[in-house]
């Protein structure tokens, strides 16, 4: 939808899963949805419980990078 299928091949790529599969270190699963309720922010993701929309593939990966961090943080 509106240039979501760039994101989701970036988020494949990135997370190294597709969708359905759960990263090997359990912390993020990649679902494919039909409808967020935010068409208006369409191609959208939601991580945890915020929304990221209007995304482009570097927004998208640059979302999952937040908390790629905050996991590691919590690692620790």
């Amino acid at each position: 939808m509106r240039g979501g299928k760039g994101s989701l091949e970036a988020l494949i790529r990135e997370l190294k899963v597709e969708p359905g599969g759960t990263t090997g270190d359990l912390t993020f699963s990649l679902e494919t949805v039909a409808c967020l309720g935010t068409c208006f922010l369409a191609p959208v993701i939601m991580i945890d419980h915020d929304y990221y929309g209007k995304l482009t593939p570097k927004r998208a990966v640059d979302a999952l990078k937040k908390y790629s961090a905050k996991a590691k943080k919590e690692e620790v």
